[in-house]
């Protein structure tokens, strides 16, 4: 991954002072006690780690909703107070810097598609797209719009059709957008998992770092990789909200070693 032009994160006595309480601040928005994280579903795991090594260096408790990126970027656009939006796709940050909402948006992670699938479905590398096209295939996928996982996987159909002419249409038609439409309950198991232990699924379209965390949980099922002349590779961005001390602060902690050490440790680039 590119180094970051912030560096690594100062040492916690060296970090500014919280910004102080505002006075008649919004209801729900965010407060210099709990300053507001909006993230990509994707990040729940990774971000859950870099939040508590957040707090050990002397930051504030952050209180955090994870969603599909398309989805928080709407909820920001509509008013929503945000100090820190970190998005699986950096066109949402870059947009949302560009009527101002958010301060300049930054690259901090990069993703890639693989496939999970069950030992039934017999998927390889090498002959993926005629397993994924098979007619008996269940095959599931994320929500192109509202979720950049979607999208992804639309823009590798749209790979896969450039070698087998075609196939864009029968993989449009047959995917079953399973997970993306809408920010999920934390208390739920995850939509991924839940596909194959409802048997809605013989194989998953995802970001790779999920497919870790799907395997870890149900060992039974296998990831086959995307070919990198098939695979599309997420940009993940990040920004905070202009006049947000705190959420500055987050923001250099994530972009430097101690934050890119723990998203590579959970298989970011």
């Amino acid at each position: 991954m590119k180094k970051r032009t912030l560096g690594a994160m100062a040492p916690a006595s060296l970090l500014p002072p919280a910004a102080p309480a505002q006075d008649g601040a919004t209801p729900g928005a965010a407060t210099a006690a709990a300053p507001v994280l909006l993230a990509a579903g994707s990040l729940r795991q990774a971000f859950g780690d870099i939040l508590a090594a957040y707090r050990a260096a002397g930051g504030q408790h952050v209180e955090v909703q994870f969603g599909p990126s398309g989805k928080l970027r709407k909820d920001i656009e509509g008013g929503r107070t945000v100090d820190v939006f970190a998005s699986a796709a950096s066109a949402h940050t870059e947009a949302l810097a560009a009527i101002g909402l958010l301060g300049a948006s930054q690259v901090f992670a990069h993703n890639d598609l693989c496939v999970v699938a069950t030992p039934q479905a017999g998927l390889r590398a090498d002959t993926l797209l005629d397993g994924l096209r098979a007619r008996e295939l269940r095959l599931a996928t994320s929500t192109p719009v509202s979720d950049p996982m979607g999208d992804t996987t639309w823009r590798f159909f749209r790979n896969a059709d450039r070698q087998q002419p075609g196939l864009y249409a029968v993989l449009d038609a047959k995917a079953l957008k399973l997970s993306g439409a809408a920010n999920g309950d934390p208390n739920s198991s995850s939509p991924y998992i839940g596909a194959f232990q409802q048997d809605r699924a013989d194989a998953y379209i995802m970001y790779c770092t999920n497919a870790a965390l799907v395997t870890r949980a149900l060992p039974r099922l296998q990831v086959v990789r995307i070919p990198d002349s098939l695979n599309v590779r997420s940009r993940y961005g990040i920004a905070a909200r202009k006049g947000s001390e705190e959420g500055e602060r987050l923001l250099r902690f994530v972009l430097g070693k101690p934050g890119q050490d723990i998203l590579h440790k959970h298989g970011f680039h």
